[in-house]
């Protein structure tokens, strides 16, 4: 992996850990969804190896503001799938759970450019999805088709029952997060936020300012771009 100057993120990276604090004292009774399961806590952060041992595994080049959570904030925790704070049950931790959406040989998919797009209209996805579920189609073909769908995407934690947050690896939309539904009946939404970090903070904000407390728990899930 190539050296990486994360001063970029410094200052983010300090208000996340700041802002992480605020939001528990703020939510002391874990009435935010999935708040009562990671209750705010991360383990600690992973390591260069390992980051480089995947990128190399899988022929990625993970987001750096993405790296530069992992290693400096916190890896994985308590909650659902041993996820760390985060949206709705949490942030997966670091390289577990890559077939969330690919149903194939993940080594084969992973590195595939991303298809998606913020613009994707419903009658776009049908006609992507519809694909996957031909009178006949093989094994391998579905493989395949599937693995073209969701190439370029890192699942990143669960929204509960089919819906997960997801990681754009590459393409001009690099670091964005993206509301998916496993059972593929509603297109993708990407989130409004430019990247990882802007995401976990703007989750952290709705939680400071007392909104996510108040309001439905889909708010910052898939209704929201």
């Amino acid at each position: 992996m190539k050296t990486i100057d994360y001063t970029m993120y410094h200052e983010q990276l300090v208000r996340l850990k700041e802002k992480l604090q605020q939001a528990k004292q703020k939510d002391a009774l874990f009435k935010v969804f999935g708040a009562g399961s990671h209750r705010y806590e991360l383990n600690a952060p992973t390591t260069v190896s390992h980051i480089e041992a995947l990128e190399q595994h899988y022929g990625i080049q993970l987001p750096e503001c993405y790296k530069s959570f992992v290693l400096h904030i916190g890896n994985g925790g308590r909650s659902f799938l041993s996820s760390g704070a985060g949206p709705f049950f949490g942030i997966y931790p670091f390289g577990e759970n890559l077939d969330d959406l690919i149903h194939g040989k993940v080594e084969e998919h992973l590195n595939k450019r991303c298809s998606l797009h913020p613009n994707m209209t419903t009658s776009q996805w049908d006609e992507l999805t519809d694909l996957l579920y031909q009178d006949g189609i093989s094994d391998e073909d579905y493989e395949d088709l599937n693995g073209n769908l969701y190439g370029g995407l890192l699942p990143i934690g669960s929204q509960g029952c089919s819906y997960i947050h997801a990681l754009v690896l590459n393409g001009p939309y690099k670091g964005r997060v993206v509301n998916m539904d496993r059972g593929e009946q509603i297109p993708p939404r990407f989130s409004e936020y430019n990247n990882f970090l802007d995401w976990y903070e703007g989750w952290l904000d709705e939680i400071i300012s007392g909104k996510l407390i108040t309001i439905t728990p889909s708010w910052f899930g898939y209704p929201k771009h």
